[in-house]
């Protein structure tokens, strides 16, 4: 489903289906979206049974009729995406996600991205991102686009963000590999702001393990390409906000995108019930409140 607010956010509008797995033991999940030429895409990731044959698959949104259209499989080989395409130098697409093979709970999940031809948005490459000898992982990455220089990001099953690097628009990477940033393992969002910092919103505390909690924003300084500040964006227990307040509730899978001056992030929120049982929460973020000293 998705919803839709013409109020940045304040209220929204009812559920409307974007698809609903009509084939036999097929379920369509959560997905990315991607505004482009006028057109609204969402990509989403699908599979059959239990985590089998994974692969994604785009809609259009019609907004004369106001219902999406399936455009199908656009990309194959166990991809799930995990962060909307980014426009690279070359006039190819590039999209972070990760590839299922082992399944839930296995270590053979490698983090991968796709890259279109052109503007074409049905047809997308898998490239799965090699990994250092012996690393497992749950391959949910995202990146950060600089020319032709790629920065992909995964999280692991320990509270470590994993880092590789592409030089040549994605096509070829350095292993991926812990980093010296700690970051519960939970799916990243990574990105760049119009003042120049890059930033990425996870749980990325020193002290939280692998709980999703606090949700936190870490920043550079404009043009520079490490972080050096942590904001956090809200604890579990939130009293003095809105949203649900709970000392094991899980803060995760943030998207975020700039506009007019504020950084909203979206995220779940499962209140303590676990089992992605998850309401949904968006922060507004004005951008002065993330510069760095």
């Amino acid at each position: 489903h998705s919803q839709t607010s013409t109020d940045g956010g304040q209220t929204w509008s009812s559920l409307t289906m974007i698809d609903d797995g009509e084939e036999a033991d097929l379920a369509v999940s959560h997905g990315v979206f991607l505004s482009h030429a006028g057109t609204l895409w969402a990509f989403h990731g699908a599979f059959y049974r239990r985590l089998e044959k994974v692969h994604t698959r785009a809609y259009t949104y019609d907004s004369t009729a106001k219902r999406w259209q399936k455009k199908g499989v656009v990309a194959e080989s166990g991809f799930w995406p995990m962060q909307e395409p980014h426009k690279m130098e070359n006039g190819d697409w590039i999209m972070a996600g990760l590839k299922v093979v082992g399944g839930v709970g296995g270590l053979n999940d490698p983090a991968a991205v796709v890259i279109s031809k052109g503007d074409d948005f049905t047809t997308w490459e898998v490239i799965e991102i090699p990994r250092q000898e012996g690393l497992g992982l749950w391959g949910e990455s995202t990146i950060d686009v600089e020319g032709s220089h790629i920065t992909c990001i995964s999280r692991k099953h320990e509270p470590k963000a994993l880092v590789a690097h592409s030089n040549d628009y994605g096509r070829t990477w350095s292993p991926m590999k812990p980093s010296n940033l700690p970051m519960a393992a939970s799916k990243p969002y990574a990105g760049r702001l119009s003042n120049g910092q890059r930033y990425l919103v996870n749980t990325t505390t020193a002290n939280s393990g692998n709980r999703r909690s606090p949700l936190t924003i870490a920043v550079s300084q404009p043009g520079e390409a490490s972080y050096s500040k942590v904001f956090c964006i809200r604890n579990a227990v939130f009293p003095q906000g809105q949203g649900e307040s709970h000392p094991k509730a899980a803060l995760s899978y943030p998207y975020a995108i700039e506009r007019a001056g504020r950084v909203y992030i979206a995220y779940s929120n499962d209140g303590g019930r676990g089992a992605n049982r998850n309401s949904a929460e968006l922060a507004i973020i004005p951008l002065d409140q993330l510069n760095t000293p």
